[in-house]
């Protein structure tokens, strides 16, 4: 079995100051931050650098679809209280915990989606290295645990990236421009993201450029599944097979 995905993409990636390959910087807050480690996940040659504000290393349970069969009290996706009344309210996704279902989200669809996955990472450290650069709360426990975002960036410098995860842990780093407070996003805005943080990551992208990549394409194995990004011209290409010895 082989399923095959085609998603277009433009820029280059490589650090080039020509127009046809500048760099290339994803820059979110949040579930945006999670995505742009994602996207350097599965094309690490295209990608010079993420920067990042209270992106999760692992994705919350209440987006995949089921939150409610897990825990209908822990992953839920809205929730409002009054008196001894809770109300609860749950994304629905085509993904499904029946094990029999095509859209049975196993283990290896967890996987490929976690950025905190030791193997992969270990993997992608093998490509052009994306500089990561990330702003979290220590309070933020309950959309974007600290402790997972540590491991993740202990793991980055670990494999040789250059990854710098600014853990902000007291009141006293509050300063009412740039950190507004310590909880989940801490009301920065991403303006203030950008003014400080692109200007010197573009002057370590242009001092020290990725080497060209020749190499355009990934392969992750996911459990049972093989998860295989390629890039041609300006399309990405995803292949995901069965691996029979799993």
């Amino acid at each position: 079995m082989c399923r095959k995905i085609h998603l277009l993409i433009q820029g280059g990636g490589g650090g080039g100051k020509n127009v046809k390959n500048l760099p290339v910087v994803l820059i979110g807050s949040s579930h945006g931050g999670y995505l742009a480690h994602l996207v350097s996940k599965i094309a690490p040659w295209a990608i010079d650098g993420v920067i990042d504000n209270s992106g999760y290393a692992k994705f919350p349970w209440r987006f995949i679809g089921f939150g409610k069969e897990i825990d209908y009290m822990e992953h839920i996706s809205v929730g409002t209280a009054y008196k001894e009344i809770n109300l609860h309210c749950f994304d629905k996704t085509f993904w499904t915990s029946n094990r029999y279902s095509p859209n049975f989200f196993s283990p290896a669809r967890r996987k490929i989606r976690y950025i905190l996955e030791p193997e992969h990472l270990a993997i992608q450290a093998n490509y052009p290295q994306p500089i990561y650069v990330s702003y979290h709360s220590i309070q933020d426990k309950d959309i974007a645990p600290p402790d997972e975002k540590q491991e993740l960036y202990a793991l980055y410098e670990k494999l040789g990236f250059k990854a710098k995860l600014n853990l902000i842990k007291k009141e006293s780093q509050i300063d009412g421009k740039f950190i507004k407070s310590l909880e989940h996003g801490l009301d920065m805005s991403i303006k203030s993201l950008i003014n400080k943080e692109l200007p010197p990551m573009l002057t370590q992208i242009f001092s020290h450029p990725k080497p060209p990549c020749k190499n355009k394409s990934i392969s992750y194995p996911s459990d049972d599944l093989l998860y295989h990004f390629s890039q041609k011209n300006a399309k990405m290409h995803l292949e995901i097979s069965k691996i029979e010895d799993a």
